[in-house]
C-alpha cells in the first residue's frame, strides 16, 4: 500500500511506542514498569488513529482554530466514524479506558494491579493488529513475534473475579487502623479509569474518588458503587 508522508510517519511512531509497551511490560524490572507500559500504549494509539484518519482522507486531524493536532479523544470519535477504521463502541472503549488509567498514573498516582494490566494490554495488543489489518493491510507480526505478551504465572481470570478481588482488597485497606487508605484511593481510581469502557465521558476526579470510598466503607456492594462495571463484566472476556 502506498502510504501518505505524515501517515508514514505516524504509523512509524505508532509501532516504535508499541513496541516500547510491550518491552515494558515483559521488563523484569518493576521499577517504572505500569507507567511505562500506559504511557507508551496511549501513545502507540494516538498515534495509529492519526495515521489512520490521515491516510483515509480525514481533514480535521489538526484543528482549524489553534492550527495544532487533535487529542486522544476526538481521534477516537472520528475514527468510530470513519468507514475504513471501523472502530466499534467496545474498541472506543477499551481505548478510553486505557487512557483514563494512563492519566492518573501521568498526572497523579494509581494502582494498578497486574491482571487489570494484562487485560488492557493484551486488548490493546489485539486491537492495534486489526486496525493496522483493516486501514494498511499490515500485520503487527511483521513488527513483533507472535508471542508479544507472555504467558503469566498468575494467568487472567474472569474478569467478575478480578473486579470482586479488587474491591476486597480495597475494603480491607480501608478497615480501622490499617492506615492505608491513600492505597486504597489510588486503586479506586483504577476502577473508576474503567468506567470509560462504557461511559465515553468518563473522568476521574477526587470527588468521585472519595464517594466511592464511603460506598466501601458503608458496606455497599461492588455492584452498587460501581454499576457500571458490571456492563463491561459480561463483554470484556473474548473482545481482548
Amino acid at each position: 500500500m502506498k502510504l501518505k508522508q505524515q501517515s508514514r510517519v505516524l504509523k512509524g511512531k505508532a509501532v516504535a511506542s508499541l513496541t516500547c509497551a510491550v518491552e515494558a511490560f515483559n521488563s523484569p524490572h518493576d521499577t517504572g514498569r505500569v507507567t511505562r507500559v500506559l504511557l507508551h500504549l496511549q501513545h502507540a494509539f494516538e498515534m495509529l488513529l492519526k495515521a489512520a484518519l490521515v491516510q483515509t482522507g480525514e481533514k480535521n486531524v489538526l484543528d482549524r482554530g489553534t492550527g495544532r493536532s487533535i487529542g486522544f479523544d476526538k481521534c477516537v470519535r472520528l475514527a468510530m466514524g470513519n468507514n475504513i477504521i471501523k472502530l466499534e463502541d467496545a474498541d472506543a472503549g477499551a481505548l478510553r479506558a486505557i487512557d483514563a488509567i494512563r492519566d492518573d498514573e501521568q498526572h497523579w498516582f494509581n494502582v494498578v494491579p497486574e491482571q487489570i494490566l494484562y487485560l488492557h494490554a493484551r486488548a490493546g495488543v489485539t486491537l492495534f493488529d486489526d486496525v493496522l489489518q483493516r486501514v494498511f493491510a499490515d500485520r503487527l507480526a511483521t513488527y513483533l513475534p507472535t508471542r508479544v505478551l507472555p504467558v503469566s504465572v498468575d494467568p487472567p481470570r474472569d474478569l467478575a473475579l478480578v473486579l470482586d478481588a479488587e474491591y476486597s482488597q480495597i475494603r480491607a485497606l480501608l478497615q480501622p487502623g490499617r492506615r492505608a487508605g491513600h492505597e486504597a484511593r489510588a486503586r479506586i481510581r483504577t476502577l473508576l479509569a474503567m468506567e470509560a469502557h462504557v461511559e465515553p465521558d468518563t473522568r476521574v476526579s477526587n470527588k468521585d474518588v472519595t464517594r466511592v470510598e464511603r460506598g466501601v466503607r458503608s458496606g455497599d456492594s461492588r455492584e452498587h458503587v460501581f454499576p457500571r462495571l458490571e456492563d463491561i463484566a459480561t463483554t470484556v472476556d473474548g473482545q481482548d
